[in-house]
């Protein structure tokens, strides 16, 4: 069924027949997407290599009409060098297309599983990823977020797997289907009928259902967890229904080997209870740019109005992690778990130990201000 393009899309829509899909590169619960060559896109005569997003058999009007949001709110961000752009769309009629940047390398979770690997290591120097590297992936995912939050926006559902990885260790956010625009109440609440990837999820958005900026921190110190253990799954052997317990009763996951103590103190920081006294995205991208400035091989960049944008430039590969692809002992593990957990599911869970998720809901929301995000 054919309808008008969205104004903010505009700019945007190219017609179906520009866009020649090829082999499938992912696929989740409602969602595929494949490699595509796009032709005549505005301000290029050549073909260009693309990714694009589209929705599976098994969705609904109201999952389909979600990726249409999504490219709208591509749009609304604006453009970042960490952020994924939304290069063209079809959005007049179905099956819709989302067109984004081609990343060589993948989402950042299946990368960094892959540099656990010798013959990955010894066939593309971009999988040696010792300490420096490991930090300027962090750094830019910190500086996409800080701009995130700068917008007034939050993404709802940081993780490894929504990362991107491009030639020369280039960082992308991606997925932003979860976001919402925070300018008039500083956080959004999550329905029940939502699944949540509890490992990856603040106390809040758990057991309120609140996703904010603050609750994306949260997720950022579960990121870092996932880089520094190249790809090792947070809270290992702890089923996601029973870590909401141990979470409240003050347990955090511990420091891991080859994690400098300068990272951990961030990760320490990003999972305080009390979202007010997290550490924030912009001092996070301080300290990580202090510690890289320190490094060989790292320039500043200034724009041409002195605003200082740190990019990464080429550099020697200092390879600290382990060589050995059959000594599991020098990861932490990889687990095949499914953590997305029904917020009414949750509630019954626990309801049984005692520990309700609705008893400080109203205090809670009373405590939120149109202020919650800093100017």
């Amino acid at each position: 069924m054919m309808k008008e393009v969205d104004p903010m899309l505009k700019s945007k829509e190219i017609h179906p027949s520009n866009i020649e899909l090829h082999n499938e590169l992912g696929r989740g619960k409602f969602g595929v997407v494949y490699k595509a060559t796009v032709y005549n896109l505005e301000g290029t005569t050549k073909a260009v290599q693309a990714a694009v997003k589209t929705s599976n058999e098994k969705a609904d009007v109201e999952e389909r009409e979600a990726l249409v949001e999504e490219m709208k709110l591509m749009v609304q961000l604006g453009d970042h060098p960490n952020i994924l752009p939304l290069l063209a769309s079809c959005s007049v009629r179905e099956p819709y297309y989302l067109v984004t940047v081609s990343m060589k390398y993948g989402d950042l979770l299946h990368f960094l599983r892959k540099c656990r690997l010798q013959k990955n290591k010894e066939s593309d120097s971009t999988f040696s990823v010792g300490e420096k590297e490991k930090l300027m992936i962090a750094l830019q995912i910190a500086k996409g977020m800080a701009y995130v939050r700068e917008q007034r926006f939050y993404h709802g559902d940081l993780a490894a797997r929504n990362v991107l990885v491009g030639e020369g260790l280039e960082i992308k956010i991606s997925d932003f289907g979860l976001s919402e625009d925070l300018y008039t109440k500083g956080y959004q609440r999550r329905t029940k009928e939502q699944m949540i990837p509890i490992k990856w999820c603040s106390l809040e958005t758990i057991l309120h259902g609140i996703c904010s900026s603050d609750a994306d921190v949260w997720s950022y110190g579960v990121v870092l967890y996932e880089i520094y253990t190249l790809g090792g799954t947070p809270y290992p052997g702890i089923e996601g229904r029973f870590l909401v317990p141990k979470l409240k009763k003050g347990y955090r996951m511990e420091q891991p080997a080859h994690c400098p103590d300068y990272v951990y103190e961030v990760m320490q920081r990003c999972w305080q209870e009390d979202p007010h006294e997290r550490i924030r995205f912009q001092e996070i991208v301080e300290k990580m740019d202090a510690s890289l400035v320190q490094m060989t091989d790292y320039v500043q960049f200034f724009s041409e109005d002195d605003t200082m944008i740190n990019r990464p430039v080429p550099i020697t590969v200092h390879d600290v992690t382990p060589t050995d692809d059959h000594d599991e002992d020098n990861f932490a593990p990889i687990l095949e778990e499914d953590d997305n957990i029904n917020i009414d599911d949750l509630e019954d869970f626990m309801m049984i130990e005692g520990c309700s998720t609705t008893d400080h809901v109203i205090m809670h929301t009373r405590g939120v201000k149109n202020d919650y995000i800093e100017s």
